[in-house]
């Protein structure tokens, strides 16, 4: 039976932006998804002399360019102010500001100031004198033989290009744009390239999610196919190869959207990558199969989703998928099928490469494969003929080149020595020019604007910035209106709080969830609550398995040591605490028979002020029974119910659910109060999640105590 070890890849891609930020404590901060640009209808350092710094402003008719002269491939280090050239829409422009940066090896990691939230590395990114990187991974594009022979060749290119004030991101197909996290330290980057260097997973029929193991299922082989041996039909692999690429050009859309939101200046993309087919529309991938030669039977024609009746003995549309433990209906892959029999990503790629040049992002191809013969393996599968796999090839190939050509970037492609190809990346971005200019078009308009860089020597050649989005009215009255304004505390408070959903990452596979109970000061912590749960098809733990919970740190090390329940997959143990301010909470659960143990480390501290609640659910995989929960993530389907430990004369307030605005919801959150045995008091909260929809919210339960109340924020992810 096929393994879906997909989400375990996810972990290992992500693993490289989440590591990034190891030291910057992500709970703090959260990232607002940017707003992105219509799509056409079809689609879903130093300067080398001391000079006065620059008045760089953010006006309305104020523009800012950055330049990249070179000559043969070598970067042109002593042109002056009036050695340029600037027009706007063939209008010549004064340049006001000039500032040539150059930038120098970064030095020591240690040396390196790395942003402490994800808002200071957006504003650090904004900066026009630091350079923004983003390495975008594309998993399913490259196998993993090339994904091992890039690991070092683009360590040393880190190495080589990064500055001290220069920012690097990671970002793979699985991931939102708005996920994506600025740092400056590479050694975590190295870390995982070398530890994790299996992530390509082109050519592999084990790493597939989920809508791709359903396409297995709604299209199985014909009879004809099954006879030659083929345990996937071309059909399904038709519809996961045109689904991996649209997944893939739709994030680095994403992207590129993304960073033209963080800031004005070039961005450039090192996008490792084979290359793509660029699909065009093909009508025959909806005709009806024949599904065995002898009877002529063919499939059955697409129609509405049957009803059915889930668990519960309710009737309902699609409902009898949960009582069978499918996840999607044969519907639903129909309609996909649809869909991918009709998208254009040849024309696709062209509204990308557009995208990038309004939101000046260069893209710097990487082909890992390095001269590479054929573009399919052998097997598993039939590999098509010399003719179709030649052409394949050179297909990937040029949409590289074409994607670097029209992007004002170097592709790297077709060449055995990666080190050199690359070394051409990093001579390109070493040295740049900043130039300003008030345009003379001081229209609000909200067109765009073509900009032409001219340099008054021979032989020159010069990229730059191909032009920008004037503002429009509406907009320069809502920024200024958005700066003037003072941001109210609830939400502050609440943005703060939705923050910490920061820690939750595609793949992961074992989170923990920490409840510290403090004595009656407040001031020490005696004892916490740690729930664990292991997320995602984990296999090895059907028999159960064992958990250790380690106290590192303070007067005393404790432990305790549970089992997980065969069939389980979360627990809740009480460890007493010997009276501490902080202490380290090691949690490992290994599982019964072979296995990998898996682990993580939370610190918590003793603060009144910051209470953190025991969550517990109750859903279809739980039945009527409540569930630790070490996750913030939930299904519209689940019951959510809240524990905090009262002290003192402390009694239950109210609760209620907020949005990402702090506005409150119509949603009911019953709150009342149960003690245990041992005397311990707690606040419980308890609510419904299906009249939410996907997106990310905040419980907000308040504790009476003295005549005051206390507000606990709990952020929550709520998913289909």
């Amino acid at each position: 039976m096929r393994q879906n070890r997909y989400p375990f890849a996810s972990l290992v891609r992500i693993g490289l932006t989440v590591a990034l930020t190891a030291t910057s404590l992500l709970a703090q901060q959260s990232s607002t998804p940017p707003q992105g640009d219509a799509r056409p209808a079809q689609a879903e350092p130093q300067s080398p002399q001391p000079q006065p710094p620059p008045r760089f402003t953010t006006e309305a008719n104020y523009v800012r360019v950055d330049v990249y002269p070179s000559r043969g491939g070598v970067p042109v280090t002593d042109l002056r102010m009036e050695d340029f050239e600037v027009l706007e829409n063939g209008v010549r422009q004064k340049v006001q500001a000039f500032e040539h940066v150059v930038i120098s090896p970064a030095g020591p990691q240690s040396m390196r100031a790395e942003p402490n939230s994800v808002r200071a590395g957006e504003q650090a990114a904004a900066n026009p004198r630091n350079r923004v990187f983003a390495i975008f991974l594309d998993i399913p594009h490259v196998d993993v033989a090339a994904s091992h022979r890039i690991k070092e060749p683009l360590i040393r290119l880190l190495d080589r290009i990064l500055g001290p004030d220069d920012l690097v991101a990671v970002m793979t197909p699985e991931m939102a744009a708005s996920q994506i996290t600025f740092g400056r330290k590479t050694e975590v980057i190295a870390d995982m390239l070398r530890d994790k260097w299996f992530w390509g997973i082109r050519h592999s029929i084990q790493d597939m999610d989920q809508r791709e193991l359903d396409y297995d299922r709604c299209f199985p082989p014909t009879d004809l196919e099954m006879k030659a041996g083929q345990t996937r039909s071309e059909l399904a692999t038709k519809l996961i190869a045109r689904r991996r690429e649209r997944m893939v050009l739709d994030a680095l859309r994403d992207l590129v959207r993304y960073l033209g939101s963080v800031r004005e200046e070039r961005k450039a993309i090192l996008a490792v990558s084979n290359g793509w087919l660029l699909f065009k529309p093909d009508n025959t991938i909806n005709d009806l199969r024949v599904m065995s030669a002898m009877t002529g039977q063919r499939e059955p024609v697409p129609g509405n989703e049957p009803i059915g009746v889930d668990p519960f003995g309710k009737l309902g549309v699609g409902a009898g998928r949960a009582r069978e433990g499918t996840p999607v209906s044969q519907t639903t892959c129909d309609k996909d099928r649809m869909f991918l029999a009709s998208i254009d990503d040849d024309d696709y790629f062209r509204y990308l490469m557009d995208v990038a040049n309004r939101n000046n992002a260069s893209f710097y191809p990487i082909d890992p494969r390095g001269l590479a013969v054929f573009d399919s393996d052998i097997g598993p599968e039939r590999p098509p003929t010399l003719t179709v796999d030649m052409a394949n090839l050179k297909g990937r190939i040029d949409t590289l080149r074409t994607l670097a050509e029209n992007t004002d970037g170097i592709a790297t492609v077709d060449n055995n020595d990666l080190d050199k190809g690359l070394r051409r990346i990093a001579d390109d971005l070493s040295s740049y020019y900043l130039l300003g200019y008030y345009t003379t078009n001081t229209k609000l308009d909200g067109q765009f604007r073509k900009i032409t860089v001219k340099v008054n020597r021979p032989g020159v050649e010069v990229r730059a910035r191909r032009g920008y989005r004037a503002a429009t009215a509406e907009e320069v009255k809502a920024s200024r209106a958005a700066a003037a304004a003072p941001v109210p505390d609830a939400l502050k408070t609440t943005t703060a709080a939705l923050g910490r959903l920061a820690r939750l990452q595609p793949g992961q596979r074992f989170t923990i969830h920490v409840t510290p109970v403090l004595d009656a000061a407040g001031a020490r912590i005696t004892a916490v609550w740690v729930a664990g749960e292991v997320l995602g098809p984990r296999e090895e733990f059907a028999r159960g398995g064992k958990v250790n919970i380690v106290q590192k740190g303070g007067p005393t090390i404790g432990g305790v040591v549970s089992d997980l329940k065969p069939g389980e997959r979360a627990f809740l143990v009480k460890l007493e605490i010997g009276g501490v301010e902080s202490v380290d909470i090691d949690a490992r659960v290994t599982p019964a028979g072979e296995g990998t143990p898996m682990s993580e480390v939370v610190t918590v501290t003793a603060d009144p002020k910051t209470l953190e609640p025991v969550m517990f659910k109750r859903g279809l995989s739980t039945g009527n029974r409540l569930q630790p929960s070490a996750s913030f993530e939930f299904s519209r389907t689940e019951r959510l119910q809240l524990q905090l430990p009262l002290a003192g004369a402390a009694k239950p307030g109210s609760g209620r659910f907020l949005d990402r605005n702090a506005q409150p919801l119509q949603i009911p959150v019953q709150v009342g109060e149960k003690q245990d045995p041992d005397g311990q008091r707690w606040l419980t909260a308890d609510t419904t999640l299906s009249a939410l929809g996907a997106g990310d919210y905040v419980v907000e339960v308040t504790i009476l105590n003295g005549g005051g109340e206390q507000r606990v924020l709990t952020p929550i992810r709520v998913t289909r």
